[in-house]
């Protein structure tokens, strides 16, 4: 059976990978400031408490690790503490806690490749830092047998804002249109991609960023812009015996 630790995990996207990954049959523990009835959870402030605390709970060897903690503010400090310096720190501190082979999935987001004016400067410059952060471990950490990937998601449906995006939102609505596959990615998109990263079937893939976005990402800002305001068709004809 195999070992995963989520840090995050108790709600919204984490909530919905642990989920996943329990219905596989992992053990699956859990860690974050949250108090929680669960003995699989460990009460655990990534930005400051001593990591022996989490580690001494632990009990085997560990054979996945997923970064899911989010911090929510305008703080520089806090938000390299959180989400930068604290997976740094739990990653060295779980070097010989690691299994024979093992992966590290660390959840960041497409603010590392463009900007999202509803975050702030902090929260981007962590994003992009996350990317650097994975190659340098992937690369660190290889001849061990342990593999660092990023995941970069898009705007999402996750549990806390499903009754915001339903099915006549408007924002959901131009959202599926611009997007290739003609939908809005969810969770469980996310779920499933980290489970597979957490897994034999992806022992050759480390040091990579992996986009998760229906496509969004390739289309060309006028070009979106030119379908909004109509002035091309979006699409896609293919002609007979490809002519």
């Amino acid at each position: 059976m195999s070992v995963s630790l989520v840090i995050g995990g108790t709600r919204g996207i984490g909530k919905t990978i642990v989920q996943q990954l329990r219905q596989r049959g992992d053990q699956v523990y859990t860690a974050s400031r949250r108090q929680l009835k669960d003995e699989d959870h460990i009460q655990f402030d990534i930005a400051s408490d001593a990591l022996q605390t989490l580690i001494s709970k632990i009990d085997h060897s560990l054979n996945y690790l997923v970064f899911t903690q989010r911090y929510r503010g305008e703080s520089w400090d806090k938000e390299f503490h959180i989400s930068l310096k604290g997976v740094d720190r739990l990653v060295n501190a779980l070097k010989t806690h690691f299994a024979q082979e093992a992966s590290v999935v660390i959840l960041g987001s497409n603010a590392s490749q463009f900007i999202v004016r509803e975050q702030t400067a902090a929260y981007h410059a962590s994003r992009a830092a996350l990317e650097s952060l994975t190659k340098y471990y992937a690369v660190l950490c290889g001849r061990d047998k342990v593999r660092f990937n990023c995941v970069l998601p898009c705007t999402l449906i996750k549990p806390e804002n499903v009754n915001f995006f339903t099915e006549d939102n408007k924002a959901r609505n131009m959202i599926e249109e611009i997007t290739p596959l003609g939908r809005m990615g969810t969770s469980q998109d996310v779920a499933n991609l980290v489970c597979f990263l957490c897994s034999e079937k992806s022992s050759f893939i480390t040091g990579q960023s992996l986009m998760l976005d229906g496509g969004l990402s390739l289309r060309s800002q006028e070009s979106i812009a030119r379908e909004l305001l109509n002035l091309h068709s979006s699409t896609c004809e293919v002609k007979p015996n490809g002519t």
